[in-house]
């Protein structure tokens, strides 16, 4: 079934915060307003104060995360023909229709997403490579004066687990510098290649100003940790609503992934009467801009704008109205 079946009405909550509520003063406030209740005349039974978890007493906050990859990643190439020399390694040459290829996520597929974003009326969290940024920076420019955050995503796409923490400092620093050449604007979120952090990256972030991170898979709601003697927020990703492990890993289609993305919206959005709950929705710009997969996110957008209590945040929303709350979970 498509998402056209259903309906609701749309969210768009002010940013003058209100309390939030976790599972613990849930059901305190529950027991508390039950005996109220019983010690009250029949005719003057008081009413539960509603619970409000995200601003402006949304249920579910929705993230999307655009990345912007192409141009990172080495330039492809292609191995001759043919059996080398024992011992020699094998010639390669420049892939030509392969880098035409990674062109098209900012010839095509970054604009395309940009127009849906536009139309759904949505902000959306934009994680950039700093050298995808440097080498087309009208673009980069554009996603930020659109109004969407300019996270981080590591000055080129690769690994920085294995490197000397001096080293993966300046790899982050470099970053760091691109998006701010080019955007204007510092970010304060970051995402690892992969996923993949070192034992000193959220050291690092904190120290070079970062406020987030989001290379972390084990809640549906933000949490706290500890980084140089300060709180640190950490907004979780997802492997589930992955783009490109769906599309390019596993071979999937777009009619299946909707109804994955819709079963995850609907048990969150449950849950979300009795807990803080977050969904993520990842949109890669090699995978998803092209013009057969944009009508899946459209039609999900709509679908989830239908119901009451949905906040379409950027990533680094969500984080400072964790960081602002004592409620929110801490970790070690």
């Amino acid at each position: 079934m498509g998402f056209e079946g259903w309906r609701g009405t749309g969210f768009n909550p002010s940013h003058r915060g209100s309390a939030v509520t976790t599972r613990r003063s849930f059901v305190l406030e529950t027991a508390a307003a039950g005996a109220l209740a019983l010690a009250a005349p029949a005719t003057r039974v008081r009413a539960q104060v509603p619970v409000r978890f995200w601003p402006g007493g949304a249920r579910l906050a929705v993230l999307v995360s655009m990345v912007w990859e192409s141009g990172a990643d080495p330039a492809p190439t292609l191995a001759a023909p043919g059996v080398p020399t024992a011992g020699a390694a094998p010639v390669r040459y420049p892939d030509l229709a392969g880098g035409s290829a990674v062109a098209y996520a900012t010839n095509e597929g970054i604009p395309r997403m940009l127009d849906l974003y536009r139309r759904a009326h949505i902000p959306v969290t934009a994680f950039i490579c700093g050298q995808s940024a440097t080498l087309d920076p009208a673009l980069a420019r554009e996603i930020a004066q659109r109004g969407h955050e300019c996270a981080a995503h590591g000055q080129t796409h690769s690994q920085q687990f294995q490197l000397a923490k001096d080293d993966e400092r300046a790899f982050i620093q470099a970053n760091i510098d691109s998006l701010v050449r080019t955007t204007g604007k510092k970010p304060l979120g970051y995402n690892c290649a992969g996923q993949n952090r070192s034992v000193n990256t959220v050291s690092l972030l904190q120290e070079l100003g970062f406020q987030y991170h989001i290379d972390d898979y084990s809640r549906d709601e933000p949490f706290i940790v500890q980084a140089n003697g300060s709180p640190f927020a950490v907004v979780p990703y997802t492997q589930t609503l992955n783009d490109f492990r769906y599309f390019n890993v596993y071979g999937g289609v777009t009619g299946s992934f909707g109804s994955a993305m819709k079963d995850e919206f609907d048990r969150l959005y449950a849950e979300g009467a009795q807990r803080r709950r977050m969904m993520v929705v990842t949109m890669h710009d090699t995978v998803v801009g092209r013009a057969g997969r944009i009508p899946l996110y459209e039609r999900f957008f709509t679908y989830a704008k239908q119901h009451p209590g949905v906040w379409f945040a950027r990533t680094s929303e969500v984080a400072q109205w964790a960081l602002a709350s004592p409620l929110t979970p801490r970790d070690n």
